[in-house]
């Protein structure tokens, strides 16, 4: 299966500049589908018009800077290329949301780390839009999920949560998840113990907690999905209500 290829925006108003980069890209056989801009003006043309997985831009432009750039385009990572000697401008634009920059030199070095730099730019991209998915899913979730650090200090809390346990995000953030369930266990089904809401009234909830490790496998924090389960057990009492009626009905009929 061939690799897939990223679409790349150059916007460069320096033809040796873009040639340089097309030759780097002809040369080691990258997977790049390259597009040229010659001007701020050309980019934006480009980009109502399609969609790019990168922007390669070079900070100077005849009709403004990719700093002006920066301010329309969100959903797609930038690399700014700057000339010697401008880091201070290399760090405004990566302050401003560049994804990265880089300088310049005479020698064209700078071109060595172009690939690598646009692989982690896709990547970095990638991550987001995963994260991104997880977040709404998880704020649009019915259960109840919350991530404590280790410190068992509460972290996050999505909507649900908030709804079930009657406590704003603001006023249980920084509170311990202890506040929540005295882990008195129903013998019935250790799978559902009882937890508190904010005004002290308690709930069988079902519960799973699990780690969230970091690149070396260590625990950084944990993330926990309940479910108030006081209807479901509420109609269980009364299915059991009904056929013991049921039995006692078939036993007095015989």
């Amino acid at each position: 299966m061939s690799p897939p290829r990223y679409k790349i925006l150059l916007l460069e108003d320096d033809s040796v500049d873009r040639e340089s980069i097309i030759r780097l890209v002809n040369k080691e056989k990258l997977p790049y589908e390259c597009f040229e801009a010659e001007s701020l003006h050309q980019a934006n043309q480009m980009l109502a018009e399609q969609n790019f997985d990168v922007i390669v831009a070079d900070y100077n432009l005849g009709d403004g800077t990719a700093y002006d750039l920066l301010k329309t385009v969100k959903d797609t990572p930038i690399i700014i290329v700057t000339g010697s000697g401008d880091e201070k401008v290399a760090i405004k634009a990566w302050r401003a949301g560049a994804y990265d920059y880089l300088i310049k030199d005479l020698n064209q070095n700078y071109l060595d780390i172009v690939p690598i730099t646009i692989e982690n730019a896709i990547q970095h991209k990638r991550n987001t839009e995963k994260l991104h998915l997880l977040s709404e899913a998880v704020k649009s979730t019915d259960d109840s999920v919350f991530i404590t650090d280790t410190e068992d200090k509460i972290i996050f809390v999505n909507k649900a949560f908030t709804e079930t346990y009657g406590y704003d995000a603001d006023e249980i953030i920084g509170a311990k998840s202890s506040i929540l369930s005295d882990e008195h266990v129903n013998e019935e089904d250790e799978t559902v113990c009882y937890h508190r809401r904010k005004d002290g009234s308690e709930f069988p909830a079902s519960f799973s907690k699990s780690a969230i490790l970091d690149k070396k496998g260590k625990e950084k924090a944990f993330i926990t999905v309940a479910r108030d389960m006081s209807e479901r057990l509420y109609l269980e009492d009364r299915i059991r209500a009904i056929n013991l009626q049921l039995r006692k009905g078939i036993r007095s009929g015989s």
